[in-house]
């Protein structure tokens, strides 16, 4: 029986993409399709996080301000128009922040407190929205599970919520242990765009990662701040954003 439901899957995907590609609509057809499911899986990766983790609701002025500076640089991106961008404060000491498929962005408390001036926290946000606007997540996903499971997941709605939630998991394990150095690398030059286009320097993003290595001594120390661990090092980080 699951043998004959993933035959006539199949057979739907290929009398969908002939009848899309002979009309030359392939690409905005499974760019919708793609859309919804990255939205998708954003939201169940959102759910499993504010099952796990302590929502935080700032004060009505610092949540203003905070959601102020996120506006501003979520309207320098390339993909504002089509995903909700949202932000949320969760309690957590280290010094860290994360994006989910579909515009989820997370920042930790211990960053608040931590970064020092509006620019330092816009410059790691930015480097999360970059990571979202670049679509680094869903690349992950599809380099992982396959065009194939990909397809099923977009072409199948009665597709259980279980394997939803195993993709979703999937998304937040990569947006802690990083996509690449190469595109963390894109992540901060894009990000260093969106702060200069956002009414920032690129010198509040710099100063953050020197004030890093400083407090590290040079060195990564995940006992100590925790931030992006699996990331490009931070010197080389520093030398890069330099030479944009």
């Amino acid at each position: 029986m699951l043998r004959q439901k993933h035959l006539i899957l199949f057979i739907l995907i290929l009398l969908v993409l002939t009848t899309f590609s002979s009309k030359g609509y392939t690409g905005s057809f499974f760019d919708t399709l793609e859309l919804s499911l990255e939205k998708n899986i954003g939201q169940n990766g959102y759910q499993s996080i504010i099952a796990q983790k302590k929502v935080i609701h700032l004060p009505e002025e610092e949540a203003a301000h905070l959601n102020a500076i996120f506006k501003s640089l979520v309207n320098t991106c390339r993909r504002k128009g089509e995903l909700e961008f949202s932000l949320t404060v969760v309690e957590d000491k280290t010094v860290n922040a994360f994006a989910l498929p579909g515009g989820y962005i997370f920042v930790h408390t211990g960053l608040l407190s931590f970064a020092q001036t509006d620019g330092e926290v816009a410059g790691v946000l930015a480097h999360e929205i970059a990571h979202v606007d670049r679509k680094h997540s869903m690349n992950a996903i599809k380099r992982q599970i396959g065009m194939s499971l990909l397809l099923q997941l977009i072409l199948d709605k009665n597709k259980s919520k279980e394997e939803m939630a195993k993709v979703g998991n999937f998304a937040i394990n990569m947006s802690q242990l990083g996509y690449g150095r190469e595109a963390e690398y894109e992540a901060d030059r894009y990000g260093a765009y969106f702060i200069e286009r956002a009414g920032y320097q690129k010198e509040d993003l710099l100063n953050f990662w020197r004030r890093i290595q400083g407090e590290t001594g040079g060195k990564e120390d995940p006992l100590f701040l925790q931030l992006f661990s699996t990331h490009p090092p931070t010197a080389e980080r520093i030398k890069r954003i330099e030479a944009l």
